[in-house]
């Protein structure tokens, strides 16, 4: 935890986009492939992290995006070509060049979440680590592309989301105290019906439901914000542990061609919708981008985007996967 802060911390020093979060999955990442003594943050640290991001995720969801209703079912009817179209080029694409088994290729291919992807296939008796490894450096790279491709449509140079909310010292202790009981209602709840990514959308629907509600219309504190994106990007990063260096050599280069064909077709996809919808760009992209949902929300939330009606996409995604 030092060494992604120390990381994240010095990313900000820096200007680089996204700096609590990308500099702390780097710190991270450099530390576990430099064989140091680090651990994986146990469930003491991510479970509340998961859970202060979902509950920042649903402060996004108000009234006003029922305003887009129609934009956003027009956009989610695509979710299921995305995602077989990806998971078909993703299974011949590890099977041919990888040379996976086909079982391996099926779990890599399908762009869910890391925790999603990597638990049904240990529960499905498959050695994980090639699978975990895939997945992780697909988020990865979605989340240092995404940068890049707001740059390139919307002429945005720093994606930050340092001031999205106030420190805990100028919240009101109702305000505190209601995101605090969506945060625990909602794992609790996710836990007890089994939903994918649970510690994630149990607390984003009951923050919606809050926020929806007139309850509140308060985000998480600053502190709470920064601190997620430090564990996040650590949770990541310490997925190479002991990882051996050509392996992810040779990792780097598969993930790399899947998640430039995934990306290419979000921006087509986009393109589509910009052309017939008017969904501007960014929006498109970002919907379909095939990264985490806290990932995704993070960046779009830093580029001043709908987060609501592109975490709305995103569940559609992550839950189309989950039954398929």
């Amino acid at each position: 935890m030092l060494i992604a802060t120390l990381g994240g911390v010095l990313a900000g020093y820096v200007y680089i986009p996204l700096p609590y979060m990308l500099g702390s999955m780097t710190a991270a990442m450099a530390a576990a492939m430099l064989k140091l003594p680090i651990a994986r943050p146990g469930i003491l640290f991510d479970i509340p992290m998961r859970a202060t991001l979902g509950v920042l995720i649903g402060s996004a969801v108000t009234p006003a995006l029922f305003e887009n209703t129609g934009a956003i079912f027009g956009t989610a009817i695509f979710v299921p070509f995305y995602v077989i179209a990806t998971g078909l080029f993703g299974m011949f694409y590890y099977r041919k060049v990888a040379g996976f088994s086909r079982e391996q290729a099926f779990f890599c291919a399908l762009p869910g979440g890391l925790l999603i992807m990597t638990t049904l296939a240990d529960d499905s008796g498959l050695d994980i680590k090639r699978i975990s490894l895939a997945h992780a450096l697909r988020i990865t790279f979605v989340v240092i592309s995404l940068p890049v491709l707001a740059r390139i449509f919307l002429d945005i140079d720093v994606v930050d989301v340092s001031n999205v909310s106030v420190s805990t010292f100028a919240m009101p202790l109702y305000d505190i105290s209601l995101l605090v009981a969506a945060g625990i209602v909602g794992v609790f709840v996710a836990n007890k019906l089994g939903l994918p990514a649970g510690h994630v959308i149990g607390p984003l629907f009951a923050s919606a439901f809050l926020h929806l509600a007139g309850l509140t219309s308060a985000k998480p504190p600053q502190e709470f914000i920064n601190a997620a994106q430090i564990l996040l990007g650590a949770y990541i990063g310490a997925r190479f542990i002991n990882e051996n260096l050509a392996i992810v050599r040779s990792a780097i280069l598969l993930a790399a061609g899947h998640v430039a064909v995934m990306l290419g077709l979000s921006i087509l996809l986009a393109f589509m919708l910009f052309k017939f919808v008017e969904l501007p760009m960014m929006v498109g992209i970002m919907s379909f981008a095939p990264g985490g949902l806290p990932e995704n929300s993070l960046i779009a939330f830093g580029l001043g985007l709908d987060v609501g009606f592109i975490a709305t996409v995103q569940v559609v995604r992550l839950l189309f996967i989950s039954l398929l």
